[in-house]
C-alpha cells in the first residue's frame, strides 16, 4: 500500500498550519516539519544563551497547540528537526502541552547527539582536524575565535529506531533536511540499509518536499503565468505517495491552490544541489542524473529510476563562529551629476572613518547593481541613485561611533543626499560565519529520549 508523507515546513517561520488541511482531510500517513536552515542553529544559539531552556523553534509551540492533537486522534507520526539546540526542552514543552490538552497516552521522542560546541577542543585532540571545506584552513588557527554552535547532520537511523518504538513525535537537532523524510519510509516499508536505490529514492522524495511551497508553484518562474498571485499565501502543500519499489508521485493537499508540474519539480530538484549525480547525504548518496518524471494526472507527477551508492565516510559538521558586527545605512542621492555625488559621499565616509578600526566597507546601489553587479550598464546620470554602505568591525562601539560621525555631516554633505531614517537608528548586527568541516562517524552516538504521558 501507498505510504504517503506530508510536508508542512521549510524554514524556521514557515507557515506549519498547512500541516491540518493534510492530516484531518486524510491525506497522509506521516508528517515532516523541516525548520534548520545553516545558520538557524546561530540564531538558536542566541536564544539559549539568553534562556537555558530554550534553543528551539518557536513554531514547536504551534505544532504542540494545533497540529499534534489531530495528528495523535488519528496516529499520524510528526517528525521535526525544530528541536535545534535543544530537543529535550522542546520535548518537555510538548509532554507539557500534551498534558493540558489531555492527550493521555502520547509518546514523545527527542534525539540528541548532533551538539557537539562543548567537545571541539576534546574532538580535536582525538584527532579531528576540522579542516574547512571551503578554503582547508586548519580550525587550530582560530581558536580564540567565539564558536557559536557546532553540529552534525545526523542521518535518519535514530528516527526510524523511535518510530519503531512508537514514537508519536520525534524532536531532533540537527537532522539532514531529506532525511527527515526517508526516516518514516524506512520504518514503513523495513527497506535494508544497503539497499542504495531504495534509500536514494526516499532521499529524493525528502528533497522535493522539504522546501515546501517551492514545489507546489511557491517561488516558481513556471508558475509566474499559471497562478493567481493572491493565492500564494494559500497553497496546498506537497505530499509524497511513495510506493514499496521507491517510485513516488508528488502531489499537494487536494482542493487547494497550487502547480505541482514538470517544470516546479524540476526547478526544486535542482535547487541547492552542486552535483546531481552526487547528492551526498549521511545515509546514502543520490544519483539525480538517472530518474525519470511522468505526469501521472493533474497536479501528480511520478518520480521514478532513481540510483544510490554508498554515503560518504564522514558526516558533515556545520560551525558557527561569531565574526563580528555590522551596520548599514542608506542614501539617497539625487540628479544632477548624481555619480560625482556618489563620489563625493564615499570620500566624505572615509575621511569620516579614517582613524577607526573598520573592518570592510561595502558600497551597492540598489535597484541598479546591488543583485546582478557590474553584468548590466548603468544609467549614465540616473535621476537617483540609491546607494547602501555597510561596514563591519570587531565590536558594537565602533559602529555605533561611525554612524554618529557620518550622521554629522548631515549639513556638510554631497548637494541633495538625504539618508534613511529605519537605518540611522538600527543596532549592529552580529556577523555568524559557517565552518563546514567533516567529523568521522565513529565520534557521534546519538541518544534517543522518551517522554511519555
Amino acid at each position: 500500500m501507498t505510504y504517503r508523507i506530508g510536508s508542512a515546513q521549510g524554514f524556521y517561520g514557515d507557515d506549519v498550519t498547512k500541516a491540518l488541511p493534510m492530516i484531518t482531510g486524510g491525506h497522509v500517513d506521516a508528517v515532516c516539519f523541516e525548520a534548520l536552515s545553516e545558520l538557524t542553529l546561530a540564531i538558536l544559539q542566541k536564544d539559549r544563551l539568553a534562556n537555558p531552556a530554550r534553543g528551539y523553534t518557536f513554531d514547536l509551540n504551534i505544532i504542540a497547540r494545533q497540529i499534534l492533537p489531530e495528528a495523535y486522534k488519528r496516529k499520524i507520526p510528526l517528525i521535526t528537526n525544530g528541536g535545534g539546540l535543544n530537543p529535550l526542552a522542546a520535548a518537555e514543552m510538548m509532554r507539557e502541552t500534551a498534558e493540558k490538552l489531555g492527550l493521555y497516552g502520547i509518546k514523545i521522542a527527542a534525539i540528541t547527539g548532533d551538539d557537539v560546541l562543548a567537545q571541539l577542543s576534546e574532538l580535536q585532540a582525538a584527532g579531528e582536524p576540522f579542516t574547512n571545506l571551503d578554503t582547508g584552513e586548519a580550525i587550530a588557527k582560530t581558536l580564540n575565535q567565539q564558536f557559536m554552535a557546532a553540529n552534525v547532520y545526523l542521518g535518519a537511523a535514530p528516527i526510524v529506531q523511535a518510530l519503531h518504538a512508537g514514537a508519536d513525535i520525534v524532536i531532533t537537532g540537527r537532522v539532514a533536511d531529506p532525511c527527515l523524510y526517508l526516516a518514516p519510509l524506512i520504518a514503513h516499508y523495513d527497506w535494508e540499509w544497503d539497499n542504495w536505490n531504495m534509500l536514494a529514492s526516499g532521499i529524493v522524495a525528502g528533497h522535493l518536499l522539504e522546501c515546501t511551497g517551492q514545489v507546489v508553484g511557491g517561488n516558481s518562474l513556471a508558475a509566474l503565468r499559471s497562478l493567481n498571485p493572491r493565492d500564494l499565501p494559500h497553497l496546498g502543500y506537497p505530499i509524497a505517495e511513495v510506493e514499496a519499489d521507491g517510485s513516488f508521485v508528488i502531489t499537494k493537499t487536494p482542493d487547494t491552490p497550487g502547480l505541482v508540474s514538470v517544470e516546479t519539480v524540476k526547478e526544486q530538484l535542482l535547487y541547492e544541489v552542486h552535483d546531481p549525480a552526487n547528492y551526498l547525504t549521511p545515509d546514502v548518496a543520490a544519483d539525480f542524473t538517472t530518474l525519470r518524471l511522468t505526469q501521472d494526472g493533474e497536479n501528480r507527477m511520478r518520480v521514478s529510476g532513481i540510483a544510490g551508492k554508498p554515503p560518504p565516510e564522514k558526516l558533515k559538521v556545520n560551525i558557527a563562529r561569531l565574526e563580528g558586527y555590522m551596520r548599514e545605512l542608506i542614501f539617497t542621492i539625487g540628479y544632477p551629476e548624481a555619480w560625482l555625488k556618489v563620489e563625493w559621499l564615499k570620500a566624505m565616509i572615509a575621511e569620516s572613518w579614517r582613524d577607526l578600526p573598520i573592518g570592510r566597507i561595502s558600497y551597492s546601489n540598489l535597484g541598479m547593481n546591488s543583485l546582478y553587479g557590474s553584468l548590466a550598464t548603468l544609467p549614465d546620470d540616473p535621476l537617483e541613485v540609491i546607494v547602501r554602505v555597510m561596514f563591519t568591525a570587531q565590536d558594537q562601539d565602533t559602529l555605533k561611533t561611525a554612524t554618529r560621525r557620518a550622521m554629522a555631516n548631515g549639513l556638510s554633505c554631497p548637494p541633495g543626499m538625504s539618508v534613511s531614517g529605519s537605518t540611522i537608528g538600527g543596532d549592529p548586527r552580529a556577523i555568524v560565519g559557517l565552518w563546514p568541516a567533516l567529523i568521522s562517524r565513529d565520534k557521534i552516538t546519538p541518544e534517543i529520549h522518551f517522554l511519555e504521558l
